[in-house]
């Protein structure tokens, strides 16, 4: 075990997403992270607990685990509330193997390389599949959907979205000795762009963001004429790019919709999602207290809409598995305990990354960044507390304590 977490640990951290285009295998690595780290936690209990990033990380974990368990006492589904309850326990501990494992400079160094050629494989994969209309193994799009390497699942913009600030930042790195890694970054969201979903293209905006603030505030960077012409001018190529997308101008066309002032227009740009989030308002007002317990949204939902409801028609007699936006999630279903506990980890999570910022901790605010938009409030995509983007998330926050621990960059950082 300790010859395993020197030498390879951070492989296994990695696997978590070089595993993502096999089905849900990508739960392995996380389920042996945990094992590890409950392995740690038994033969050094003082030491693990003792480490502020192990502080942070439960911090943040009570935050969210506690309104789930206490709203199992309204759940409207209890079994399948307490079992997504307990499988959450699993995050903790292998934040715990993170922390552990990626204590030395080089194990961390590694993890960026890796993660960031896979991500940029994964750009060139879409961009090769929406150019030629199949990417490097033959497979089509789905649905006229982009999906790039990770096949039968519209995950792979998200994924990516999630992380930019990541990708940003090894870009930033490896670029200083090859200058030609600056073309991936187009690349990288050309590819966000052409997977269709809106919600990455909100993440992506926001890791922009962030890693602007980052490099302004902390590190004193300041706009050259020419830094500003070459980012203009790729934003530009990109855009010229996927004028000729089809897929991409449908996409586009659909949205404007949500401008119209037309209810029916305004339905079809968000994908039908305004039923959904009438009812997860009306979840919320009546079960305002602790909610209907975690992933219990589906199971209610037929009570408060007519038996002809579209959503009806895809269910098996449940409704949509989750509200399709992070607050009325919350609300609906761990009440308003859940809303305050979230509000609270937020404001907790940006003084963390103020104080990494102040404290020149730089290597370690891409992964705070990163988890900022898995979290932030006005995501619309995949539920918090399934199983695929609770792993994101909790992947992400394992993956900031382990840098926030590791204090001070070294020269390569």
């Amino acid at each position: 075990m300790q010859a395993f977490g020197k030498q390879w640990g951070w492989l296994l951290v990695a696997a978590f997403v070089l595993l993502q285009p096999v089905k849900n295998l990508f739960e392995l690595p996380v389920a042996l992270m945990a094992l590890f780290g409950l392995i740690q936690l038994v033969r050094h209990p003082r030491d693990i607990l003792g480490m502020p990033a192990t502080r942070v990380v439960l911090l943040m974990f009570a935050a969210f685990w506690v309104p789930m368990l206490l709203s199992l006492t309204d759940a409207v589904s209890f079994r399948r509330s307490l079992e997504t309850t307990l499988v959450f326990l699993r995050f903790p501990l292998a934040a715990v193997f993170a922390c552990w494992a990626l204590a030395q400079d080089e194990a961390r160094h590694r993890l960026m390389m890796v993660l960031g050629i896979a991500l940029s494989l994964s750009a060139f994969d879409i961009v090769m599949q929406a150019t030629l209309g199949h990417d490097l193994f033959g497979v089509p799009p789905s649905g006229g959907r982009m999906t790039g390497l990770i096949h039968g699942k519209l995950v792979a913009g998200h994924l990516m979205a999630v992380m930019s600030p990541v990708f940003f930042a090894w870009v930033r790195h490896a670029a200083r000795q090859r200058l030609w890694l600056w073309g991936l970054v187009p690349l990288f969201v050309a590819a966000i762009l052409l997977t269709g979903s809106r919600a990455a293209w909100v993440m992506l905006a926001v890791g922009v963001l962030l890693m602007g603030w980052q490099m302004f505030s902390f590190e004193g960077v300041r706009l050259h004429w020419r830094t500003v012409v070459a980012g203009m001018s790729m934003i530009l190529l990109t855009l010229v790019g996927l004028q000729h997308q089809a897929e991409w101008q449908r996409k586009m066309d659909v949205t404007a919709g949500l401008f119209s002032g037309n209810y029916e227009q305004a339905n079809d740009a968000t994908s039908n999602r305004l039923p959904i989030w009438q009812v997860g308002l009306q979840v919320a007002r009546d079960h305002w207290v602790n909610g209907v317990g975690p992933r219990g949204f589906r199971y209610i939902y037929p009570e408060y809409v007519p038996k002809n409801d579209y959503w009806l028609q895809f269910g098996s007699g449940t409704g949509p598995t989750h509200p399709h936006q992070t607050l009325l999630e919350i609300s609906a279903e761990t009440g308003l305990v859940g809303l305050l506990f979230y509000l609270a980890a937020m404001g907790y999570w940006g003084r963390r990354m103020l104080k990494a910022g102040r404290e020149h901790r730089f290597e370690a605010l891409p992964w705070m960044s990163a988890v900022l938009i898995a979290l932030m409030p006005i995501n619309a995509h995949m539920a918090i507390y399934a199983s695929f983007w609770s792993c994101v998330t909790w992947w992400l926050v394992a993956l900031a304590a382990a840098h926030l621990q590791a204090g001070r960059p070294s020269a390569h950082s």
